[in-house]
């Protein structure tokens, strides 16, 4: 027996020595099995025991593969996500001979990945080769890897066209801007839902910060995009696709952290789909960090529960994603000068400083806090009547709240931002004894403050407000908006929407497809004001009157007490200065046709909505005591009155085609327009239910010209676009006084080219590149409408035809290079240069009405020109698994690796040789300019604001995968 097994050992060690050193290789393509697309990064695996993958090859660009091993037995498997697994048995001689397997077509997988079929229905993903459309895509690894302590959507700056700007370093509030045009005319979508603000045409990008947890995948389809909705893109459509409640069965934990605090876990995990056909998928994770820029801590939360059943026909989807969170921003202008005050007071700026925030008893307040939760229920319905016709049903909802601090009123002729103390923050102690009249007493001083109220006792009360204008108080003393005592109020947005999308999609013939569907929403906006900290005031003028019609007294009071607790999220204290409903209702439908024939593809789209608006104002009314002397104050007599409804139709139309000339070049091109309804705070801008009468419709044309190749080692993209925007309108708003101004008219046309490579020249390196060149400027001149009472100058023409347009670069170039050194371990870097950045200063400094400097010809100028700068990040990764089924990852990101300071925007434009305001003689109007004062940053005008990109920053991550 003992003999036995040592031959038999001797035999399996002779069969592993030529099994070593013998090799078999295979080669063939990789294809999907409906339109016969290569399916680049699909991975061939060699198995030898049907579990363990002893070599692995990655399918290249033009959907070839090579893979060599040293094992005479086992199987070849071709899997990629979304497409079911094909496994191919081998018994080889290992005499170096090659086997040619031919074309290879994975079948869709309709369980994992079942949105990649629903997306012709009820999300709208571009198909390489096929689609005439501009897109990029982020897959889940990809955003993981990426995304260190970025918010998700800085990710997409690496995408061509793109630039994205942390503004002021609040979390959450990096800003998104895609050719030229601001992130306003993006639309957003989750699940092919549209999360676009509809009241104030506005993008939320912090309450869905943790998007890139949950999401399969994000694309990016700029320009007109694919999308059947009658939605609001023009600069491009943003998919956020949630994964399924049939995501493939396993989890993962997730720890990281970072600079300044930053602590992020996630934790994960899906059930597949079950033998019952049920299947569910949970996500809990937590974020927190003091943030890079002083007093921007922040916290976040975010959950998500997707449950499924699949029988048959009939696949269900139930699925809810939140993300709860606070964050505390930077958000007042600061001039270049100020930053360098704050730093070494001569040429190095303290790049880090926010005045946003002080002291008050001993104990850091922040004043810009941002907050918010507004979940998202998802309900789907598929039923797969044929394998050529499906109906997707699709009902969803929100109900959730967001808020953000403010001041009001000011101290004699001073906001509260122009009053800090020696550092540079605002000084809450001095406004907490103003407001309350407890400064030192100086008969001289003019920072004593009389009462605006002495009941019938003799006792005194100050009460602050934020009247525009004047009023008389109880003392018949004459009362300002700047004297009045500074208030901290948050504005509270409750908003509910619900809708419904119905898609029925049909295959009429190999060659035709036809989308029909029905769209229908309805939103609700309650917006209102409550007080959040008097300062040491006693009480807030409600209802702006000129007298104060209810009585105060040290154990009664009218007003809110205790006011608004942010910590405890008391939402539910009593509003101010105003309150009400914006209503939005729309009803839309939609068709989608598809006809491929030959070598060629057509897509043609075309969508109708009429949306119906209706405002409700309330009256907060006077809060006097109902029963006099009974210390009881009649808090509910609130009226409304509302407007009727008023109905706008919107529509748009595309078209394209897209050729592929052989199998690796395509040509294509799109063409289409859209007359985009306005956002609510456009028609209804003011306090009131006044209707804007100059309000209309927004109007896109966009035409768009494409080449594609794909090799084995090279997949390169190249576009063109023309965009003329027309008819977009800026109102311009205040809680004080409500809209007090508009602009009217602004068109504008935004050309450019656009490039992005991939390139594998080696095994185990990839290459990427970006190039973007645009001419995006303002096509006339502009007009301005000055909607106070009594304007001189209710109308104005403001001088911008030709001007370039600001707030992105015009020239962006990147490019990044990941290296495998060894096995699972890789290193890489990025870098991204911008140019051709300028400012983005408000359009009215071009009105000759407004112009201080009669002499400074540079106001009709284009906006100044910043600095163009290069950032570079790098990192290095590596895997190990412990055993068949469980990993570990590893990451550390280090971003801006070099600590480069730059700025990243600027909303003012003063020249270096324009009249610099602190030392300019308003009676001569004169006065020497910003060079000659040395008041000069890196050739920029010292009185510009600004804002700076971050410097370095690093992140290092744990992930465990089972």
């Amino acid at each position: 027996m003992k003999k036995l097994t040592y031959y038999s050992l001797i035999f399996f060690l002779i069969l592993n020595l030529f099994q070593g050193y013998s090799q078999t290789k295979f080669k063939g393509a990789v294809k999907d099995d409906k339109e016969k697309l290569s399916l680049f990064g699909a991975l061939v695996s060699i198995k030898a025991d049907g579990t363990t993958a002893v070599d692995q090859v990655s399918v290249d660009f033009d959907g070839t593969f090579k893979v060599t091993t040293t094992k005479t037995f086992g199987t070849v498997e071709i899997s990629m996500n979304g497409f079911i697994t094909k496994s191919i048995p081998f018994y080889g001689k290992g005499d170096e001979s090659t086997v040619d397997l031919g074309v290879i077509y994975l079948e869709e997988n309709s369980v994992t990945e079942r949105d990649i079929i629903v997306t012709t229905s009820s999300i709208d993903v571009i198909k390489d080769r096929k689609t005439p459309i501009s897109s990029s895509t982020m897959r889940n690894y990809e955003m993981r890897e990426k995304a260190s302590n970025k918010d998700f959507i800085e990710l997409t700056s690496q995408m061509p066209g793109v630039y994205t700007s942390r503004v002021g370093g609040g979390y959450g509030d990096t800003r998104m801007n895609v050719r030229g045009f601001e992130q306003n005319n993006i639309s957003p979508m989750i699940d092919g839902i549209p999360v676009y603000d509809l009241e104030a045409g506005i993008v939320d990008w912090a309450n869905i910060a943790s998007m890139n947890d949950v999401a399969s995948s994000i694309q990016l389809q700029r320009g007109l995009g694919a999308s059947k909705l009658v939605n609001s893109s023009v600069a491009g459509t943003m998919n956020m696709i949630l994964r399924d409640a049939n995501y493939d069965k396993g989890g993962f934990l997730y720890n990281s952290v970072g600079n300044d605090g930053y602590k992020k876990f996630v934790g994960s995990f899906a059930t597949g789909l079950l033998q019952s056909g049920f299947s569910a998928n949970i996500l809990l994770s937590s974020t927190s960090g003091d943030g890079y820029v002083n007093s921007t801590n922040f916290e976040a939360y975010s959950y998500y529960i997707a449950l499924g059943f699949k029988k048959k026909k009939h696949d269900f989807q139930f699925k809810v994603f939140g993300s709860p969170q606070w964050h505390n921003q930077r958000v007042s202008d600061i001039a270049l000068s100020t930053y360098i005050e704050r730093g070494n007071g001569v040429d190095e700026p303290n790049y880090k400083y926010n005045r946003d925030w002080g002291y008050l008893d001993n104990e850091q307040n922040a004043t810009k806090v941002n907050f918010g939760h507004k979940p998202l229920g998802i309900f789907q319905w598929d039923i797969n009547f044929t394998d050529k016709t499906q109906l997707s049903a699709k009902l969803y909802g929100s109900k959730g709240t967001s808020g953000s601090t403010d001041f009001s009123g000011g101290i004699l002729g001073s906001s509260a931002q122009d009053i800090t103390d020696v550092n540079g923050q605002i000084d809450l102690t001095f406004i907490s004894q103003y407001n309350s009249d407890t400064l030192d007493p100086d008969p001289t001083s003019v920072y004593n403050r009389d009462p605006n109220y002495i009941d019938g006792n003799g006792n005194e009360f100050y009460i602050n407000s934020p009247y525009a204008g004047a009023y008389i108080d109880s003392n018949d003393n004459t009362v300002y908006t700047y004297d009045s005592g500074i208030t901290l109020l948050s504005e509270i947005t409750n908003q509910t929407f619900y809708g419904g999308i119905l898609n029925l999609s049909t295959q009429l013939t190999d060659n035709f497809k036809l989308n029909y569907g029905l769209d229908a929403r309805k939103t609700v906006y309650n917006k209102t004001r409550i007080v959040n900290n008097l300062f040491g005031a006693d009480g807030y003028d409600l209802d702006f009157s000129s007298t104060p019609s209810y009585s105060l007294n040290t154990n009664n009071t009218a007003l809110p007490e205790p006011l608004f607790d942010f910590t405890k999220k008391n939402l539910g204290a009593t509003p101010v200065d105003y309150k009400y409903d914006a209503k939005i209702a729309y009803l839309g439908s939609y068709a989608q046709i598809e006809y491929d024939i030959w070598k060629l593809n057509f897509l043609a789209q075309g969508g109708f909505n009429r949306q119906f608006i209706q405002r409700v104002n309330y009256s907060l009314g006077n809060y006097a005591e109902s029963n006099p002397g009974s210390g009881v104050y009649d808090i509910d007599n609130n009226t409304s009155e509302s407007t009727s409804e008023l109905s706008i139709d919107g529509y748009n139309a595309k078209f394209g085609v897209n050729f592929n000339v052989t199998a690796k070049h395509n040509l294509w091109a799109n063409a289409g327009f859209v007359s985009r309804p306005p956002v609510f705070v456009t028609v209804f801008s003011g306090l009131n239910n006044d209707i804007n009468p100059n309000y209309k419709n927004e109007k896109f044309k966009s035409i768009e010209i494409g080449y594609g190749f794909r090799s084995r080692s090279i997949s390169l993209n190249i576009s063109a676009y023309s965009s003329d925007h027309k008819d977009a309108e800026t109102p311009y708003y205040s809680p004080e006084q409500g809209n007090f101004g508009t602009t009217s008219g602004i068109n504008r046309v935004n050309r450019g080219v656009e490039l992005d490579v991939t390139a594998a020249p080696m095994r185990r390196l990839i290459l990427k590149g970006t190039l973007s060149l645009g001419d995006w400027k303002y096509s006339s001149n502009a007009t301005f409408y000055d909607l106070l009472p009594g304007s001189t100058t209710p109308v104005s023409t403001l001088y911008i035809k030709d001007h370039k347009i600001g707030g992105a670069p015009q020239l962006m170039a990147s490019m990044s290079a990941s290296y495998e050194f060894f096995k699972n371990f890789n290193l890489g870097t990025n870098l991204k240069y911008s140019d051709k950045m300028y400012a983005s200063p408000s359009l009215e400094r071009y009105d000759p009405n407004f112009i201080v400097y009669k002499e400074n010809a540079t106001f009709f100028k284009n906006p100044i020109l910043l600095p163009d700068f290069t950032v570079v990040d790098a990192f290095a990764s590596y895997r190990f698994r412990i055993n068949v089924v469980n990993y570990i990852d590893l990451r550390l990101n280090v971003d801006n690796i070099f600590n480069r300071k730059y700025i990243s925007e600027s909303n003012s434009s003063y020249e270096v040789d324009s009249p610099d305001p602190t030392t300019f003689d308003v009676a001569t109007l004169s006065g020497p300019s910003f060079r000659d004062n040395g008041n000069v940053y890196r050739g920029l005008a010292g009185g510009n604001n600004a804002f700076f990109g971050l410097g370095r920053t690093w992140n290092f991550t744990v992930r465990y995968e089972f």
